[in-house]
């Protein structure tokens, strides 16, 4: 990912515009290649927006109850965290997040959306680093007394481990093949660092806005991940993990929701208040990311409708609120008819999806950074790095995202 970061990073110092690779694309390439690069984008985004609306009730929400329940040893809450998903309360609650988020958006300035996103960073930031450093301050053999002892001694790392062999799951270890194959996957957890380009052409100082917005933004979400997944990893165990995803997938995990980290929190970290405030930022994390998505989506749509490619009615920009409105409305639309997709349909499909498209995109980027020098040097007055490093990292782009499509 990072030379697709660099590659984001000078394009949108020198095309700083809303609508990102659409506009570079059509510029540099031709614009049907940036239409149909920035269409798949956009109807991307609005399927991530749509599987945050789903993972929140059918994940977050359960896990969160569930750990909750323990750490207040409240039963009810146990109960209602192992009993709300379905397939209709998932729509109901997804749909209900969408709404949310979009009259969020909708109904914000600018600067009071800022202000929210940075407040909510804040108690995801913090909640994380606890979240981490509690895990890195674990053991396996800690872990495994913590989660021994919140459940009563009715889960453990040996029984569910024991519970899969018997269940025809015998433990895999780390293979090439394996891993391999996670690529798609770790690419789309590391998506996020590209969203700022999208509104490049509103930073006052772009070539430093992005800089921090694009390429400080991937380093620091390669460090939390990198880190914050060896110490689970080192704590839960290989072996545990993996039995318990299995047996959640055959409808077997005996907590009865998904084994995401964040329901083992009370088994490391002792402070019920510490504990409970971990929960609340992951329950705020879709929320936080959902309305990241959204504002890329909107600049999308604004973006097509300035080019007259959509009605230009969807550029027009409210003059209380400073929001292209009737964008951000299209968006949610077709994101609630996402939303229903992603239930009733194969979900983690959609995610590959998403992943494809995006490979297949950031590939034509990666052909537009080694265009633009020598084809299109109206664009290329003060090139960051001069002629060839945009080239280069374009090429390394081209090889990085061709071996994930592939």
């Amino acid at each position: 990912m990072i030379p697709l970061a660099v590659v984001y990073y000078i394009f949108s110092v020198q095309m700083p515009r809303s609508g990102g690779d659409y506009v570079w694309l059509g510029r540099t390439l031709n614009p049907i290649l940036g239409f149909v690069g920035g269409w798949a984008m956009f109807i991307s985004f609005i399927a991530l927006l749509a599987s945050a609306s789903v993972t929140e009730p059918a994940v977050v929400m359960p896990d969160v109850g569930v750990a909750l329940g323990y750490i207040w040893n409240n039963p009810g809450l146990i109960s209602w965290g192992q009993n709300f998903a379905s397939s209709n309360t998932n729509l109901f609650a997804g749909t209900l997040f969408t709404i949310i988020v979009g009259i969020v958006i909708a109904a914000c300035t600018p600067r009071v959306y800022s202000r929210i996103m940075v407040i909510l960073a804040g108690i995801i930031f913090l909640a994380s680093f606890i979240f981490i450093g509690a895990y890195a301050t674990a053991t396996p053999a800690s872990f495994a007394s913590g989660l021994s002892a919140l459940t009563g001694g009715s889960v453990t790392v040996d029984g569910v481990v024991s519970q899969a062999a018997q269940a025809g799951m015998p433990f895999v270890p780390v293979n090439q093949a394996a891993t391999f194959l996670a690529v798609p996957f770790g690419v789309l957890l590391f998506n996020g660092f590209n969203y700022s380009v999208y509104i490049s052409g509103e930073v006052r100082n772009v070539k430093n806005g992005m800089l921090w917005g694009v390429l400080v933004a991937l380093l620091i979400c390669g460090i939390l991940d990198v880190t914050g997944l060896y110490f689970v990893t080192s704590a839960e165990s290989y072996p545990f993990m993996q039995a318990a995803f299995g047996l959640f997938g055959a409808g077997k995990f005996p907590l009865g929701v998904s084994p995401w980290s964040p329901l083992f929190v009370p088994a490391v970290l002792s402070n019920p208040y510490l504990s409970s405030f971990v929960e609340i930022g992951f329950l705020l994390f879709n929320f936080w990311w959902a309305a990241g998505l959204a504002i890329c989506i909107s600049r999308y749509v604004f973006a097509f409708s300035f080019d007259r490619v959509l009605p230009t009615v969807f550029a027009d920009v409210n003059d209380r609120l400073h929001v292209p409105l009737k964008a951000i409305g299209l968006a949610f639309v077709i994101s609630v008819i996402l939303t229903y997709i992603a239930i009733y349909t194969t979900y983690i499909g959609q995610l590959l999806n998403v992943t494809t498209i995006w490979t297949i995109v950031w590939i034509l980027v990666g052909i537009s950074a080694i265009v633009l020098p020598f084809w299109k040097k109206e664009f290329a007055q003060g090139l960051i790095g001069g002629r060839w490093l945009l080239p280069i990292f374009g090429v390394l782009t081209i090889i990085g995202m061709g071996t994930t499509f592939y």
